[in-house]
């Protein structure tokens, strides 16, 4: 039936089609685009996913791309001939967006594509031709070695300082069996020990870890149009994340901080950007200087804070896309996103563990104005998650261990 619903509504208005709903960034989507009458569909590999629970869009299930490329591609060809009118399409997460990219032409016919084609697409899914973008626009990142051999692993140990970390070129299959993006080095001697467990991953990067804690790190969120012009721009600050180091956000705030801002527009112009995106930074305290951490070519999980403080990234690219662009407003300042179930269990623990303070705690809430899970005006997903977090929880899952 929602489905059905779904279909009626698109007869009247572009639909767009959110790809991957299980968690906050493909739910956010969906709850930015709705309540401006933006007939919306989920889709999921896993039917378990709360988004396709969310009263704001019709569902269905589609094949996992990373399992069958070219059933997604024919799954999305069947939907598309189905559709009274050519859809947007909005993917969360990279396993989405790269086969979109590549076979965009292909998709055409049935949907817009409203980001970067794979020749731009191809330098982000690398992350050396990042860094070398990076560089080209003068932006600062870590001191950097590129590993593909033994030899280079004795460079990256007489040029980079530790503690530093390794993560690859190409991320899918590193994440696929480490569970992480990157993975830490505190020593050369580590360094020489992890190689032989990580040298069938294709090129590697060592790079220094910037001191400082998990609260040095910003986002630039916005959203370039086709000729990489700026039309919605949102900067961020991490406040606390989870796993510590390399892990996603618990608790954000909505801060403009304009040299990041620049920094992260001048690199997604050298990279001739077209979509939405977030562009990492770590502060580096040593300086205060803002280095490049990573490119993200897509929403990133707690971008629905930028359309609560008036920057609506996933409004500004339909409407763009559709034929009525407009520029976003300067964002409102102050404003708190959160994971409630997430960062309230985790902070019990830390302070248990006196790693944070009960009063800095309570403080740090202040200002918070929108969960990326829980909604009174969407519930279902909400009560879904919180109760998939409860029954984990009574089956004694260490909550510094749980896949969030």
């Amino acid at each position: 039936m929602k489905f059905d619903r779904f279909l009626a509504a698109a007869a009247s208005a572009p639909p767009a089609v959110v790809l991957q709903v299980s968690y906050a960034c493909g739910l956010g989507i969906i709850r930015d685009l709705a309540p401006h009458g933006v007939p919306v569909l989920g889709l999921d590999s896993n039917p378990r996913a709360v988004g396709l629970s969310s009263r704001l869009a019709g569902a269905a299930i589609c094949p996992d791309p990373r399992a069958d490329e070219e059933a997604f591609l024919v799954f999305l060809e069947d939907l598309g001939r189905r559709l009274p009118q050519r859809a947007a399409l909005f993917p969360s997460h990279d396993e989405f967006i790269w086969p979109l990219s590549r076979h965009a032409e292909r998709l055409e016919p049935w949907f817009i594509v409203p980001f970067s084609r794979w020749p731009v697409m191809e330098r982000l899914y690398d992350k050396r031709a990042q860094l070398e973008a990076a560089w080209r626009a003068g932006v600062d990142t870590p001191r950097t070695v590129f590993v593909d051999g033994p030899d280079d692993v004795a460079r990256a140990v007489s040029e980079v300082p530790f503690p530093a970390i390794v993560k690859p070129v190409e991320s899918l299959a590193f994440k696929d069996r480490f569970r992480r993006h990157v993975l830490d080095v505190a020593t050369a001697r580590d360094l020489e020990t992890l190689y032989p467990q990580v040298n069938d991953c294709g090129t590697l990067i060592v790079q220094e870890r910037v001191p400082g804690s998990d609260d040095e790190l910003y986002t630039l969120g916005s959203y370039l149009d086709v000729q990489s012009r700026p039309l919605a721009v949102f900067t961020g600050h991490k406040i606390r994340q989870h796993p510590a180091g390399a892990g996603s956000c618990r608790l954000g705030v909505s801060r403009w901080v304009p040299e990041l801002a620049d920094a992260g527009l001048a690199l997604l112009t050298e990279l001739g950007f077209h979509g939405v995106s977030q562009v990492e930074f770590k502060r580096d305290p040593r300086d205060g200087r803002y280095r490049l951490m990573e490119v993200n070519a897509r929403h990133w999980m707690w971008h629905s804070l930028a359309a609560r403080c008036g920057v609506n990234l996933s409004l500004a690219a339909y409407r763009d896309v559709i034929g009525r662009p407009f520029t976003a407003p300067r964002q409102a300042d102050g404003l708190k996103w959160i994971v409630a179930t997430k960062d309230v269990p985790l902070s019990l623990l830390e302070i248990a563990r006196r790693r944070q303070t009960l009063a800095g705690f309570a403080r740090s809430l202040r200002g918070v104005r929108i969960d990326g899970v829980l909604s009174l005006r969407d519930p279902l997903p909400g009560v879904r998650w919180a109760g998939r977090v409860a029954r984990l929880s009574l089956r004694g899952v260490n909550a510094t261990r749980f896949e969030w």
